[in-house]
């Protein structure tokens, strides 16, 4: 599936900009301390995808995917995390990919930092798309070569590309 059509100009950014503290520089205890910084990046990413103009209501935006978050973590362990929803936020499904260099804690099954985000806003009515987009990106981060692909990456063309499994 090709996953490019999904992910517009202004949709990349090749560092997050939420810059948290370590936990020891904080007085918030560990659990705490990922919320807020989850919170934080949601929040990053909500402002991301609604600079584009195809988000109607930035605000809602940003609750839909933190109330998702809050559910149970979209970290999906080896440095990816994919916060998705469905939402009436958007008439066509859109796509966000942030990379953060340091790595971030948010929360993984395999307890590693997050260094990429890839943030999937699907149609609320069209479910089959966003399970299909889902399915997609889930297939690509499972590739061992694309991980050293996106630490080297610096062209938004070729992220396009590598969402289209060509890398």
């Amino acid at each position: 599936m090709r996953l490019s059509p999904y992910l517009r100009r202004g949709f990349v950014r090749f560092e997050l900009g939420t810059k948290p503290p370590k936990l020891e520089e904080t007085d918030l205890e560990p659990s705490r301390y990922v919320r807020w910084v989850k919170e934080q990046i949601i929040n990053e990413l909500a402002d991301l995808l609604y600079a584009t103009g195809n988000v109607s209501n930035r605000s809602k935006l940003f609750t839909d995917l933190w109330n998702r978050e809050k559910k149970a973590s979209t970290a999906v362990g080896r440095g990816v995390a994919i916060p998705h929803i469905r939402s009436k936020q958007v008439t066509e499904p859109v796509l966000g990919f942030v990379r953060c260099d340091k790595g971030v804690e948010f929360d993984a099954p395999d307890g590693e930092p997050v260094h990429y985000f890839v943030v999937i806003v699907g149609a609320s009515y069209r479910p089959d798309l966003y399970m299909g987009i889902y399915k997609a990106l889930a297939q690509i981060f499972t590739s061992d070569r694309i991980h050293e692909t996106l630490e080297e990456v610096y062209v938004v063309g070729q992220i396009y590309r590598i969402f289209d499994g060509v890398y």
